[in-house]
Formats: C-alpha cells, structure tokens, sequence
C-alpha cells in the first residue's frame, strides 16, 4: 500500500461484534466506491453467525486492487464499532493510519462474570494513538440523540466520511450518505440522515 492519497488503492478495516452491523457498513462503503468508479473489493475473516462474536470486514478499493483481504500493515482507515474490538485487528493498520472508534462497549459473558476485566476507554486509546490517529466518539449516544440507537453505524459511516475527506481518500460526504440513504428502509432515511451528519460532524 503507498501512502494515503496515492490512487493505487485504499484499505478500510472494519471490526466490531455480530449484531452492531459491520457488514452492512462493509457494503455501503464498498457501494459508494462503486459510485466513483472505482475497482472494489470485499472481503471478511470472522462470520456474523454468533451474535456478540469478533466481527471483521475489508473494503479495498482505487486502480490497483485484487485481494479482498487487506494485508497486515496496510489499512488506512480502521471504523472500530467496539472499542477492544480495535486492538484485536491493531496489526491490520499501517503507522500513522486513522481510527475512528465507538467508545460504547459491548461488554462480553466474561466480563460480566468477573472472569476477566474490560479496559478503560483511556487505555485502549493510549495504545491506538501509539500507531494511529484516533478519534473516540460515542456513536452509540450520538444515534440515541439522532432517534434510535441501531443508527449507531449510520453514525460511523457519517465520521468516516470526514476523516476520509482528511485522508483524501475519493469517497465524499454527499456519496457517502446516497449509499447509506439506498440501504436503507425510505422510512427511515431522515433518521439516517440525521444520524450522519452527528457523526460527520463528531470529528474535530
């Protein structure tokens, strides 16, 4: 992979537990690289059969692409739906690559057992920040406030699309939010909407 902003290709990892949505977000980015016409490819490592198990999905796209996964050390933008989630695929991003991070937790059986402890927020960052550019956000809050929490990928696509827009990465905020608004049931395309734009606008 050469440097963000080469039109070769670019790499998105996105990780997360089954149920958060991972793979639609997978698919609407995938489709508005489509849009721009560019080569795509996706791919996924983990399957969504067990709901609150390890989720984790590639879009790879630009004028050079072949596999579907990204090779370690390539990814240039990493949508984190689940904060540990993050550094279980750690090794995926390239140094001085983004991370856009969910802060609300999907605390797992073992931690609500008092089997194992779960991180502080602060920690997980601390150890991103040491590779990355990491903007937290409460995607979670954010799609509560926006009229309904299962927008909370809604949110992340919508943050993507400002740290791509600084990445310069081809995929704009406006083909973006038509890809998001063709997934979409009509009913609900202004909650998605508002969704969206909380976290296009969640990054500073």
């Amino acid at each position: 992979m050469n440097d963000i902003g080469d039109p070769v290709g670019y790499s998105i990892v996105i990780s997360g537990v089954g149920g958060q949505g991972v793979l639609v977000a997978s698919q609407i980015i995938a489709n508005a690289a489509i849009k721009k016409g560019m080569k795509v490819r996706v791919g996924e490592t983990h399957g969504m059969a067990q709901r609150g198990g390890s989720v984790i999905a590639h879009v790879r796209f630009g004028d050079d692409i072949y596999g579907s996964i990204t090779p370690q050390g390539e990814g240039d933008i990493m949508l984190a739906f689940e904060p540990v989630e993050s550094l279980r695929y750690i090794e995926y991003m390239r140094e001085g690559g983004f991370a856009i991070m969910n802060t609300h937790p999907v605390v797992p059986v073992s931690v609500s057992t008092g089997k194992a402890r779960y991180p502080a927020i602060e920690e997980i960052t601390e150890v991103l920040e040491k590779r990355l550019k990491v903007s937290a956000i409460d995607a979670t809050a954010l799609a509560v406030e926006a009229g309904n929490k299962i927008t909370s990928n809604t949110v992340l696509i919508g943050a993507f699309a400002n740290i791509a827009a600084q990445a310069k990465i081809p995929l704009d905020r406006a083909v973006l939010l038509e890809a998001v608004e063709e997934r979409v049931p009509k009913k609900s395309i202004e909650l998605n909407r508002k969704a969206f734009e909380l976290g296009f606008s969640s990054v500073r």
